[in-house]
């Protein structure tokens, strides 16, 4: 999807009627996004795999946390709020694969300022156990790794 800033809403809900056979949606996170993911919910039936480009606070979890039959779903080089995480941990009984390599895990909310001191280095034993039930749990291991870095 292209940035929402270039589509009206109206138009971008009416294109997702007629995408009844999507299955896949790579997608920047959106401020307002229930209208969206409601449409895709209503209009297609087969849609199992998201991949998220930007902040993933707790109000868009909670709104993917509508797609019960998401399978993947991709977080890859965002900041995620821990909350958030927790929230698609524990609300996506069927998701088979999490990509959070390269993400920036935030303690807090992501307001301004964003104080270093709620930065997570890496997923907590909680988190690693929720995670455990899929079949693939895809992190970053390396403490010098350039990509997070510049995430």
């Amino acid at each position: 999807m292209p940035a929402w800033n270039k589509i009206k809403k109206d138009v971008i809900c009416k294109t997702i009627r007629t995408w009844r056979s999507l299955e896949s949606l790579t997608m920047p996170s959106i401020v307002d996004s229930p209208y969206l993911i409601e449409e895709i919910a209503l209009n297609c039936k087969n849609f199992s795999e998201l991949k998220v480009m930007g902040p993933f606070d707790v109000l868009f979890a909670s709104t993917i946390a509508k797609f019960p039959n998401l399978k993947i779903l991709s977080l890859r080089c965002s900041m995620i709020v821990k909350d958030a995480l927790m929230l698609i941990l524990d609300g996506l009984p069927n998701l088979d694969v999490l990509n959070i390599s390269h993400c920036l895990l935030i303690g807090g909310q992501l307001l301004p300022p964003l104080m270093l001191e709620k930065i997570i280095k890496k997923p907590n034993k909680i988190i690693l156990e929720k995670a455990a039930r899929l079949h693939e749990f895809l992190t970053c291991t390396e403490h010098s790794c350039i990509m997070c870095q510049c995430t």
